[in-house]
């Protein structure tokens, strides 16, 4: 009988797993993810959040694996992490870039032609001041403007009635 080497990886969200809900801290967790990092387990972040404000907490746990933004729209790979080829859409900061979403520009062009052609008024971050996203999140001021800096993903703010929210997803939606 053969013995095969496995390596643990464990792929985990920020917020509400590493991140305290109330203060975004890491402090609780820093020494289970020391402990199993010292074991050879490898952490990947997969996450709502931008390359900027996962960076923050990659330096503040000693991470440098691969991870995943904005809900899958892409993965960043240091540049000297893997020493094999692999194919990736772009270099950028450091990192090998592969991209599975659409870029943000492109996503807040369609969210505004959306607004304009149904007359609808709905914001997302991009539309936002920092303070208005740090009251919104519960941020302060410095992650406020790292959540801001998108790339793949926009954060929509849909107030009011569940029937008006329905309706601005469905023209969203539509407009694919």
């Amino acid at each position: 009988m053969t013995t095969k080497n496995f390596q643990t990886i464990i792929f985990t969200d920020l917020d509400g797993t590493l991140l305290d809900y109330k203060d975004y801290s890491s402090s609780r967790v820093a020494p289970l993810v020391s402990k199993l990092k010292d074991g050879g387990v490898i952490i990947l972040f997969c996450s709502s959040k931008t390359r900027v404000e996962q960076e923050v907490y990659r330096k503040r746990l000693g991470i440098d694996t691969p991870f995943i933004v904005e809900n899958g729209g892409a993965i960043y790979i240091s540049r000297d992490y893997f020493n094999f080829a692999y194919e990736y859409h772009r270099l950028g900061d450091g990192y090998n870039v592969i991209e599975l979403g659409m870029p943000y520009n492109e996503i807040r062009r369609r969210l505004n032609e959306v607004r304009q052609r149904n007359g609808l008024s709905f914001k997302g971050f991009g539309d936002m001041s920092t303070a208005g996203v740090a009251d919104l999140t519960g941020l302060d001021m410095a992650s406020a403007r790292l959540a801001q800096q998108r790339e793949y993903s926009e954060t929509l703010n849909l107030t009011g009635l569940e029937k008006q929210t329905r309706f601005i997803l469905s023209k969203i939606e539509e407009h694919k």
